[in-house]
């Protein structure tokens, strides 16, 4: 009983250690959680303004072009500068979110 439940331990803190590469904390304070899934109004809602964004392709869709896009945020993290990469697709909801390393 006592290693299965080491076991489910360790599984569960593994799960979170992967799935925060598909998020950042951003917003004042670092309050806010962007994640994979989320829309780009609710992400700059709650993140602000990205520092850069860039329009990466399109895809038609029922007749109309939709712009496919990636925003960069820069987040302060306990005093050092984390770089991160938003891809955003067609219809709007972010679709891979990617830790780019420290700003210096």
């Amino acid at each position: 009983m006592g290693r299965i439940f080491i076991l489910m331990s360790v599984l569960f803190f593994l799960c979170g250690t992967f799935s925060s590469s598909h998020a950042f904390r951003c917003g004042e304070g670092n309050k806010m959680l962007a994640t994979e899934g989320m829309k780009k109004y609710q992400i700059e809602k709650d993140c602000g303004q990205p520092y850069a964004k860039e329009i990466i392709g399109y895809d038609k869709k029922f007749g109309k072009y939709r712009i496919i896009e990636e925003w960069v945020y820069i987040i302060d993290e306990n005093g050092r500068q984390q770089m991160y990469l938003i891809e955003f697709d067609r219809d709007g909801y972010a679709r891979r979110i990617e830790w780019l390393g420290r700003q210096n």
